[in-house]
């Protein structure tokens, strides 16, 4: 059951029994503040969960890794690109963000996506990875792997197969 679902339930069975309290006389009840106490407890929880400890990320934030908590706008342009279909780091966000560009119905950025925390976007393995495991200023000039079918993750597996049948062929003739 979800966070707010525990606290819906919480406070519905809190307003029935301060009714039935009220309808019998009675003040509100011992029920009702234990009621409130778990409601108070689950939403404690629910705030605590949102918030990041980043002592378990190495390194420290803004030095080592970017941080943003949302995407921010940038000039990244799926028009300036060498391959559609393709995957893109956004080095003006130290590659938190990257971009799946393709057939332009999510606009001239593409599809943006953010990286989790002390991870950025790995242009040459197409994933989020550790921040030290990548080094951002790289990505532009690995942004030429989406030429290569082999490499470009939207191209289709079967694809990747006829071309290498095909460039067997051409070798053996």
């Amino acid at each position: 059951m979800s966070t707010n679902s525990l606290i819906l339930v919480g406070l519905t069975l809190i307003s029935i029994v301060v009714l039935v309290d009220v309808s019998q006389g009675v003040g509100v009840s011992s029920d009702v503040r234990l009621l409130q106490t778990i409601a108070d407890f689950t939403l404690r929880k629910k705030q605590e969960k949102n918030k990041q400890d980043l002592n378990k990320i190495p390194g420290i934030p803004w030095v080592d890794y970017p941080l943003f908590h949302e995407i921010p706008q940038t000039s990244f342009s799926c028009a300036r690109v060498p391959a559609v279909p393709g995957m893109y780091a956004n080095v003006e966000t130290g590659c938190q963000v990257y971009h799946v560009c393709h057939d332009g119905r999510e606009g001239d950025q593409g599809a943006t996506f953010l990286c989790a925390n002390g991870t950025i976007f790995n242009q040459k393995e197409f994933n989020c990875d550790w921040w030290y495991n990548v080094d951002c200023g790289d990505a532009p000039r690995l942004y030429n792997l989406n030429l290569d079918p082999e490499t470009n993750p939207y191209v289709p597996p079967a694809h990747k197969e006829y071309l290498r049948r095909e460039r067997l062929r051409i070798v053996v003739l």
